[in-house]
């Protein structure tokens, strides 16, 4: 679970089509309630969202105990298409290393009632805790919680630990005993995992494989991902995937923060609508590259904002994007994600970025923006969504110079299809119209490597607009060997006069 924010702005993913099987539209089933769930193959079949509820985060969530409330919010849960809801379970909470019977129970009756709407559950265990020496009393208190579920295909899979940090030789060690002890408790018909951090994933899940030699592995290794935009994800995906092989890997938490002090994406207004547009771009790189890599779908972090208040006190209860992270706000209405997320859990591949500025956010000052489009280094240039000229559709984005000088300034985004390909050729297009005045407009593709950094650029120089009517102008391009991703911008330097730009696509040819 989230414990850090490390929130850059820069890289990409990709689309491709795998088969993984992952990806099933079945939310329906949630009003019919099946009693009994049939064992999931792990992690392939995985659409998995992190729970706690909106008031009530961490040890929080069990005292006072309120199943109507848990039961209600499952059914959301459940709506998104998902199968599976994760669970975290502290021994503070519980009680150790004996947990309290009523714990006990409570635990019993949530897992019961996400059986009720469909959800098996992902039971993580030994949160806020590290006595690793204590390996006898961690076996009785693990044993007391998993005793009932063995052989229980409820149970999806047990993440040991979130965010085991390997560089702790003592938490190493306590692994290397409690994975193979938990996977002979639960007679090999449950599967067993560790999480790490999304501060560095590759250097950790590195670590902890070296760590962790022969039967002492995970069923499957589990790494966490917030950082940026969602552009890096398929690079890093990749890295982590090799890693471990040939044990398969899934990504267990990534998520963005709808925060109105921080952005994954430079460019991007700090106001709710915006960020929430934002939040929909990442999910949608993030999907796009773990299907391109064949992984399973990645988990989401969460489900609910977090109200005021709800956090206990500890490292990340005083920063305003952990409260920020959720798919719907923390009155249950849905961001823009919600409809994401449904879509993306029930088989669809979504390729858009909004590319014919249909979408729409709202600036600080109230003004219509190009919806998860990013407006970098404007100087003397306005960037507006101008709904009364079109192309198709019902809108533009429009770029002019404020008030007669000359305006500089980009508008760009990483489109969702934009990870390099090898030996393919990339082209971008957009149909352009207005007056050029002076000055330049440049339609162009960017390339960057896997840290962010640009590595090569393409483009193309606006010239001879018609009087009326729009001009399709297009980059074509092969990425520099070291790029990972590319994205797609319309710039302008020196510039007096004012365009409209519609209709934005990438492909790979």
């Amino acid at each position: 679970m989230r414990l850090v924010l490390a929130l850059s702005a820069l890289l990409a993913s990709s689309l491709a089509l795998p088969a993984t099987g992952w990806a099933h539209a079945d939310a329906g089933r949630a009003e019919s309630a099946p009693p009994r769930l049939a064992r999931l193959d792990v992690p392939r079949q995985l659409r998995v969202v992190s729970y706690y509820p909106a008031d009530a985060g961490w040890t929080r969530m069990w005292e006072p105990w309120r199943p109507a409330r848990l039961a209600a919010d499952l059914g959301r849960l459940r709506s998104l298409n998902a199968n599976t809801v994760r669970v975290v379970v502290s021994p503070a909470a519980f009680g150790y290393p004996e947990p309290e019977p009523r714990h006990v129970g409570r635990l019993g009756e949530f897992v019961s009632l996400a059986a009720a709407q469909g959800l098996h559950v992902q039971l993580t265990l030994f949160d806020w805790w590290g006595d690793y020496r204590d390996v006898a009393g961690s076996k009785r208190w693990a044993a007391a919680l998993l005793g009932a579920y063995i052989g229980d295909p409820r149970i999806a899979f047990v993440e040991l630990r979130n965010e085991l940090d390997p560089r702790d030789a003592a938490a190493l060690a306590w692994a290397r005993e409690l994975v193979p002890w938990t996977r002979a408790l639960l007679r090999g018909r449950t599967p067993v995992t560790l999480s790490v951090a999304a501060r560095d994933p590759l250097g950790d899940l590195r670590a902890l494989r070296a760590g962790l030699p022969g039967a002492s592995r995970p069923d499957f290794f589990d790494a966490h991902y917030f950082t940026g935009g969602g552009e890096a994800a398929s690079d890093l995906f990749r890295r982590l995937r090799d890693v471990v092989a040939p044990t398969p890997l899934w990504i267990g938490e990534l998520g963005y923060p709808t925060s109105t002090t921080l952005s994954g994406y430079a460019g991007v207004p700090l106001t709710p609508s915006a960020q929430e547009a934002a939040q929909a771009h990442y999910l949608r790189l993030c999907f796009a590259a773990s299907r391109r890599l064949g992984l399973a779908a990645p988990g989401i972090w969460i489900l609910d904002d977090f109200a005021p208040g709800a956090l206990p006190a500890s490292d990340v209860s005083s920063r305003e994007p952990e409260y920020t992270f959720g798919i719907f706000r923390s009155d249950g209405s849905p961001k823009r994600a919600a409809a994401t997320v449904r879509r993306l859990f029930g088989g669809q591949h979504e390729l858009g970025f909004n590319g014919g500025f249909e979408s729409a956010v709202l600036a600080a000052d109230g003004r219509p923006l190009p919806a998860a489009w990013s407006a970098v280094d404007l100087t003397g240039l306005e960037l507006a969504r101008d709904a009364a000229v079109a192309r198709t559709g019902s809108a533009s984005a429009r770029l002019s110079a404020a008030a007669g000088a000359a305006g500089a300034g980009t508008l760009e985004i990483a489109p969702v299809p934009g990870v390099a390909a090898a030996g393919r050729r990339a082209e971008a297009v957009a149909w352009i119209r207005g007056r050029l005045g002076a000055g330049q407009v440049r339609l162009a593709v960017e390339w960057f490597d896997g840290a962010g950094r640009r590595v090569g650029r393409d483009s193309t120089l606006v010239t001879q607009l018609p009087a009326t009517g729009w001009r399709r102008y297009t980059v074509a391009a092969r990425r520099p060997g070291v790029a990972s991703f590319a994205r797609v911008s319309v710039g302008a330097t020196a510039f007096t006069g004012v365009v409209w730009v519609d209709d934005v696509g990438f492909a790979w040819r």
